[in-house]
This record gives structure tokens, C-alpha cells and sequence, in this order.
């Protein structure tokens, strides 16, 4: 019988709960399986309005306190080895990719990958004047703290500060900017290196080549429908910042290619439609 859309929700429920189960983490090596295995997740506790999986889910232990101990170093040490991506990329929350659906991510962009790719969108309104100078002071100057850049830049003020965040999580959306390590060892010293995201991933940036940014962008929504069994419209636009006309582009080619099914406001997998 086909599904309707009063079971949907029941169907969703049943399916992420199956990918739940089937993931359990109690060390570092396993963590990286678990990204490795969904391709993307939020790193710790989910946001309700996406369904997207979440690490702290997958933890295999109900003790928050332990599941802090695990996860605290866990999201410094395996990006700096570079074993998994760590970076807040998904509606600006930290979020995990595997290495392997990097390149796709990066591909979804259509860049170049050249250190001045970043101006159009300087052009556009997606980028602050203060995001263009990181993105220029990161390439004159390499990997660099957080704290030590912005004394460079002159910004003193706690309006500055928050400026200064927000332009650093939205060149890590855009993926102009990747976090590399750690850096302090006391709360109040405690802070980030960073460096430009062609840099630090160059691998990444190449291997990004093979990929259309059509393609990329189907095969990361495709990523998301294996995970969540179902998404909004509105959701794939807040979760990957995309546009309207783009999201609706990128749903009618894969309804195209049934890969999906539409149940109401919700696209479904197939299989779960059947």
C-alpha cells in the first residue's frame, strides 16, 4: 500500500530510528565510522527542526557528563589529523563530514578554488568587508589564532568581537575558511588556528574537479534523504543556505530521476513511498 501522508510521520520515526540503532560510539576510531558512514551530522545534540543525525545521539552511553569527556577532544583531535571535517557549516552549527563528501560539499559552490574566489560573493552581500579582510589577512599570513588576528585587525570592542564571529562562521559556511587546531589550555584562554580552506584542504579543493556543482548539490541531497527519509523544501534551503529558485531546480531534477516522492509538503525516499 502507498504511504499517506497521515502515516508519513510514523515512517520517518521507524526510519531514523533504525539508522540510530545502527551506529554506537565509544571511542574516537568508531566516531570517525559513524561520519564515515552517514557522510554528514551535527556534532552534538541535533536541532529539532532538522532532521538531521546528531554524534551526541549515537553516543553509547546515557551519562551527559561522559558523552562531554568523549566528544571535547574528540572534535579537536580528529580534524586536526584530518580523519573527519569539523567545522559549522549546517545552519551555522558544528557540524562533521567525512573526508570522503568534502569534495562534494565543496564542490556545490562552483569555485575555482582560487585564493580570490571569495570577492563575488564580497559583491553579492553574502560576505562582510570584515569577512574579505580575514579571507585576505589568512592569505598573507597563513595559519593564525583567533585572538592574534583579530588584535591585528584593530578590533578591540565586544561589538567587534561579535562581528569578527559571525564573519568567520559564515566563510566557514562558504567554506573559505577551515579551523585547524586547538589552541590554549585554560577556558578563558582557549581558542582556534585558522587558515584558508584551499590551504588546508587542497586535496579536497582538487578532488572537487570532478564534480559539476549540479551533481554535487544532487548527490548531497540525496545524502540528506538517505538520513532523514524525508525533508521540506524549506528545510534543504536552511539547512544548505540555498536559494529558492536553486533548491527547486535541484528537487525537480532528482523527482526527474525518482529519486524522490512527494507526499504532501514532505519529498520522501522512494523506497519508503512504496
Amino acid at each position: 500500500m502507498a504511504l499517506t501522508a497521515s502515516s508519513l510521520d510514523d515512517a520517518l520515526a521507524a526510519h531514523r530510528a533504525k539508522l540510530e540503532r545502527a551506529h554506537r560510539v565509544r571511542s574516537s576510531a568508531q566516531l570517525v565510522a559513524l561520519v564515515d558512514a552517514l557522510g554528514f551530522c551535527f556534532a552534538f545534540s541535533g536541532e529539532a527542526a532538522y532532521p538531521v543525525p546528531a554524534c551526541f545521539d549515537h553516543l553509547s552511553t546515557t551519562d551527559d557528563g561522559k558523552k562531554w569527556e568523549w566528544m571535547w577532544p574528540w572534535k579537536d583531535e580528529l580534524p586536526e589529523a584530518k580523519k573527519l571535517y569539523y567545522g559549522k557549516l549546517l545552519v551555522k552549527k558544528p557540524t562533521f563530514v567525512s573526508m570522503k563528501m568534502l569534495p562534494l560539499f565543496y564542490a556545490t559552490f562552483g569555485r575555482a578554488g582560487e585564493t580570490d574566489d571569495h570577492i563575488d560573493d564580497v559583491r553579492a552581500g553574502r560576505l562582510t568587508d570584515l569577512a574579505k579582510r580575514v579571507v585576505e589577512y589568512l592569505a598573507h599570513h597563513g595559519e593564525t589564532q583567533k585572538k592574534r588576528m583579530r588584535a591585528d585587525l584593530g578590533i578591540e570592542s565586544k561589538e567587534g568581537r561579535g562581528d569578527l564571529e559571525r564573519a568567520i562562521e559564515d566563510l566557514q559556511r562558504l567554506m573559505y575558511v577551515a579551523r585547524v587546531k586547538a589552541v590554549g589550555e585554560r577556558s578563558d584562554d582557549y581558542n582556534y588556528t585558522y587558515d584558508l580552506f584551499v590551504r588546508r584542504y587542497p586535496e579536497t579543493v582538487k578532488a572537487a574537479e570532478r564534480y559539476s556543482s549540479a551533481d554535487a548539490s544532487a548527490a548531497v541531497l540525496k545524502r540528506l534523504l538517505d538520513l532523514a527519509g524525508g525533508v521540506t523544501a524549506k528545510q534543504v534551503e536552511r539547512l544548505f543556505d540555498s536559494d529558492d529558485a536553486r533548491t527547486a531546480r535541484e528537487i525537480e531534477r532528482m523527482e526527474a530521476k525518482r529519486g524522490l516522492l512527494r507526499i504532501g509538503g514532505t519529498l520522501v525516499l522512494p523506497e519508503l513511498g512504496r
